[in-house]
């Protein structure tokens, strides 16, 4: 063994025999990652080491993501309501969630704001905001004829979809893939131009669509990587001549990519964010499929004791979870006995 701070570093442990509890090397063994570093040899002297770090656990440790938490898209939007409840106090209102998440919606409940889904519960007069999913045309037209002030707060990339959306001619068959009744599905239907539309969720339902002569594909931006990809691979090839303007959110997909690489490194993940948020299933999905356990909390009250029975776990949160609840859970495993595994291997 060579000593890493206190690690304990196993001569040789192959990546395809990953050891677990019992093993006969240790107790257990974990991945930690894979870059150049220098080990203090039993000479003294320094041995360059590159590739993947197996460590003994003497104790349990975490993961964070690379990449995690709240998109700028986001943070402009809850600067605007913000900005909206400092200007007017209390009596604002909000159409749909601003965003989805329980804890930052609850954060504006206590400071007056109400948040409604129908035109009729808005006050005539009243300040609004229209959340960060967007309406349609005819429903934003309503709402600010009812609002003394109507703020946008839409995500600017869900903008740029309403106007591929508003652009396409009748000849043209808008395929949509995304969730039926999600509001941002829900607003881009509201402003398709198309001459039909079909909305899907999946690759399976590709085969059930009809013959098409001018196919357009767009996509609701929280939807899984990979799951668009699989769609957009089966459509291309029942339509060659499919006219592709997939837009998933760039956050999205940076948050994906970071949740299958912190997957590797962990015998479980805990993502952060409501039920209800799509990006934030969508990294419980995606962390699940790699074959390890992935919880969706809200916070750290959420955490179970078999949540905490794992020895190495990751985690992640979703584009519309504040850092202040990815830093409970944090403070949370640290209370329970857990430590960053990578400060610890730099230390």
């Amino acid at each position: 063994m060579v000593g890493i701070g206190r690690f304990e570093l196993p001569t040789f442990c192959p990546p395809d025999k990953r050891a677990k509890p019992g093993c006969a090397i240790s107790r257990s063994c974990y991945l930690i990652y894979t870059r150049f570093v220098n080990i203090s040899s039993n000479k003294g002297g320094k041995i360059a080491f590159c590739g993947v770090f197996y460590i003994t656990m003497s104790k349990k440790y975490y993961f964070k993501a690379e990449i995690f938490g709240m998109c700028g898209g986001v943070h402009t939007a809850l600067n605007t309501l913000q900005e909206l409840v400092d200007r007017a106090g209390q009596g604002v209102f909000v159409f749909n969630e601003l965003v989805h998440n329980r804890s930052v919606t609850d954060s504006f409940i206590r400071q007056g704001v109400s948040f409604v889904n129908k035109i009729e519960d808005v006050p005539q007069g009243a300040p609004l905001v229209i959340g960060a999913h967007g309406v349609a045309p005819e429903l934003e037209t309503a709402l600010r004829a009812r609002a003394g002030e109507c703020v946008d707060a839409t995500c600017p990339l869900v903008k740029k979809l309403h106007r591929i959306a508003a652009g396409l001619g009748k000849e043209e068959e808008l395929i949509l893939f995304g969730k039926a009744g999600h509001p941002e599905v829900a607003g881009v239907a509201g402003y398709s131009a198309a001459g039909k539309l079909f909305i899907i969720s999946s690759a399976d339902e590709v085969d059930s669509l009809p013959d098409l002569r001018n196919p357009v594909f767009i996509s609701q931006t929280t939807v899984d990587h990979g799951e668009v990809n699989a769609a957009l691979e089966k459509l291309k090839q029942r339509f060659p001549q499919l006219k592709e303007c997939s837009n998933i959110c760039d956050a999205s997909w940076k948050r994906q990519i970071a949740v299958l690489e912190l997957a590797k490194k962990c015998d479980a993940v805990l993502v952060i964010g409501s039920l209800h948020s799509s990006n934030a299933r969508r990294l419980m999905e995606i962390a699940r499929r790699t074959g390890i356990e992935a919880a969706l909390i809200d916070d750290a009250s959420q955490i179970t004791p078999e949540m905490l029975s794992f020895d190495c776990i990751g985690i992640t949160s979703g584009a519309s979870t504040p850092q202040y609840l990815f830093d409970g859970v944090v403070s949370a495993l640290e209370k329970a006995g857990f430590a960053e595994a990578e400060k610890e291997a730099d230390s």
